[in-house]
């Protein structure tokens, strides 16, 4: 059986995890959120105004999936879930 990465790329707490349905990541703390309602807000401002172009659109999907996959775990599913669960609730000795 493969291990699942349950830790992020970058730092030690994950901000996005697997999702409880479906493959991917979701937003597991409070800073995954607000980053998440931050480019939610920025793409809805871009959209409205005279930036609102293909380019800067992609760009800025782009940089919140590379964002979501370097403060995140392994994408997956409710399995991957679990397993991310149970490692979040192990503590971690040094």
């Amino acid at each position: 059986m493969p291990v699942m990465r349950t830790s992020p790329l970058v730092g030690r707490k994950a901000w996005f995890g697997p999702r409880r349905l479906g493959w991917g990541l979701e937003p597991v703390s409070t800073e995954g959120w607000l980053v998440t309602v931050a480019f939610g807000a920025l793409a809805f401002v871009v959209r409205r105004t005279k930036l609102n172009s293909r380019w800067v659109r992609y760009g800025m999907a782009a940089g919140f999936l590379l964002f979501a996959l370097l403060k995140g775990s392994a994408p997956g599913g409710a399995g991957a879930r679990r397993d991310f669960e149970a490692a979040q609730a192990t503590p971690v000795t040094t």
